[in-house]
Order: structure tokens, then sequence, then C-alpha cells
């Protein structure tokens, strides 16, 4: 099974891309569970015009549910099955690494070619568990400079987290040692990125160092650019990708650009999706040539889960 991971999705008029995506797979002959994992804010069942589901995620994610297959319910598109959150408890937002654990493993035994999970904004440590969860993970941005800075945030934060996981995953505590040498006031000077935390670790021990810009590497990620309106918007793309690679010392990958349409607004108020129902727009063709970029993007012979 694949899993992607979708986000942080903008606020505003994102119009579901992580639903679309799962969309449009389903369309490609591909059996794919949606997972709402917009803690607090749940809402594809709304955006697919069916009712809450047969229960929440906050259920299996407290274990007052143990089997997650209870809490799949059915849409009325082929291939294409949901995990609601529309019924959470009011404390989902608060759920614990092990608690995102338990939906990792839970997720690789589920009988689907892909798990698309939708996630929403923010830098909790649980949001970047659950977006460090796939295979292929999906930033999705907006041409507005408020949008673009929270995003080098979450990324930032992101690797940060990695790091901390990798670390702390290390059973002699050598990295964890090193990285606190790094950090420290003497160090902290030479610390500005994250290309500087791995050039710094390689300078003390160059395994470490290696180890850690491998196991970084490997965590694909990748940015669609939304509501584009002009040329220059969806240039700024490959400028955010180069700066990323200075920045984070790795690809970001680039998948493209999906521009603004009336018709996009329109699919949300309607509750009709766009890959479905308007997929003769410029917006829908967009978004299914990023979704071929994914594709060609994974590696086949492993399962993906795509977060957004």
């Amino acid at each position: 099974m694949k899993s992607p991971s979708i986000g942080p999705n903008p606020p505003l008029n994102s119009f579901k891309i992580g639903c679309c995506a799962a969309l449009s797979l389903s369309k490609r002959g591909k059996k794919v569970l949606l997972v709402d994992a917009d803690l607090g804010a749940a809402n594809l069942h709304t955006f697919l015009g069916i009712d809450g589901g047969k229960g929440a995620l906050s259920s299996f994610l407290k274990d007052e549910i143990s089997d997650i297959s209870a809490l799949i319910s059915k849409t009325p598109f082929p291939n294409l099955d949901l995990i609601s959150g529309a019924k959470d408890s009011l404390d989902v937002a608060d759920v614990r690494n092990a608690q995102v654990t338990r939906l990792r493993e839970a997720l690789k035994k589920v009988e689907y070619d892909y798990a698309v999970l939708d996630i929403g904004p923010g830098t909790q440590a649980n949001l970047l568990d659950m977006f460090l969860m796939g295979n292929e993970g999906i930033i999705l941005s907006t041409p507005e400079p408020t949008t673009i800075e929270n995003n080098y945030r979450f990324l930032k934060c992101l690797f940060l987290r990695k790091i901390k996981s990798i670390a702390d995953s290390q059973e002699d505590g050598v990295l964890n040692s090193m990285l606190q040498k790094i950090f420290s006031d003497k160090w902290s000077q030479r610390v500005k990125t994250v290309s500087d935390i791995i050039e710094q670790l390689t300078a003390l021990d160059f395994d470490q160092g290696r180890m850690l810009r491998e196991d970084l590497c490997a965590q694909s990620i990748s940015m669609i650019m939304n509501q584009t309106k002009r040329e220059e918007d969806s240039l700024m793309g490959p400028s955010i990708q180069k700066a990323c690679a200075d920045y984070f010392g790795m690809d970001i990958g680039f998948l493209g650009s999906v521009g603004y349409e009336d018709c996009v607004s329109e699919s949300v108020r309607t509750r009709r999706p766009l890959v479905t129902h308007y997929s003769a727009s410029n917006a829908a063709r967009s978004l299914e040539s990023c979704l071929g970029q994914l594709m060609s993007r994974a590696n086949r012979t492993q399962p993906v889960t795509i977060q957004f």
C-alpha cells in the first residue's frame, strides 16, 4: 500500500487538493483510502457529499477502536473509501507520537493501493509526525509571501523533527551528544541552516554526518504552487525549490502549478469535486499533470502513503 501525505494546506481556497488527488488516483483504477487527518477541522466528508461516516479517527487514535477498518466508509466514487474525522473528539488535536505511530502501523496493513492523508496546517509535533509517515509528502503553497514564509517554517520544523527522531532512535546516544554540542553557545553562530547542521556534524564525525544526510534525503517531499494568476506566480515554484536546496541541502521536488479559476470556488461551494465534475478545466488538467509527476517520482515497488 502506497501512502502520500498532503500538507500543510493553505487554510483558504485549497479546494482540497488531497481529496482531488485521491479521486484522480481512483479514476486511474487504483484502490484508494482517503484519511481526513485535519485534526479538529475535518471536512472531507462534506466535500465528497456524504455524512460523517461510521466513526471517528480519534476513536482509533485513542485506542477506543482496535481495528481501523471499522472506520472505513464507502463514498459515491468507485475505488475511493474514506476514514472521516467528522465525529472526532474535541481534544483530537492533542494526539501523542505513540498514537501517530499506531496509525502508521495500521495503514501498512489495509488492503489499498494508496492511502492519502490530508492533514491541516501547523507545526505541532503530531502534525509533523503525520507528514513524516508518508512515502511521499506534498506541500501546497500559494504565491502569497505569508504562505511561502509559513511553508519555509514548516519545512524547517519538519527537518528538525526528523533529525530528532533519527537521533532518538540510536540507543548509544552518540548522535544526540554531537547535536547538543553543535547547538551549544560555542557553536551556535556557525549553525544558521539545516545544511549547517549536517556540515558541522560531518566535521565532527564523517560517518554520522553522511548517515544523517542520507536519512534526510530519503524523505521524499514535493510542492504544488496553487492559485497562480500570473506567469511570475508559476515561476516562483522553481525559485523556492532552489532556495530550499540551498537552505536545507536537499531536493524539494516541484510538481507544477495549478492556476486560479472560478470553477475551483464553484467546486467547493457545490461540493462537486474538481477532477470529476470540472475535469475539462485548466485547473483540473494541471492537477492531473502534477499527480502524474508525483507517480513518476514514487518507487513503484514500495507501498505509498501520500501526505497532503
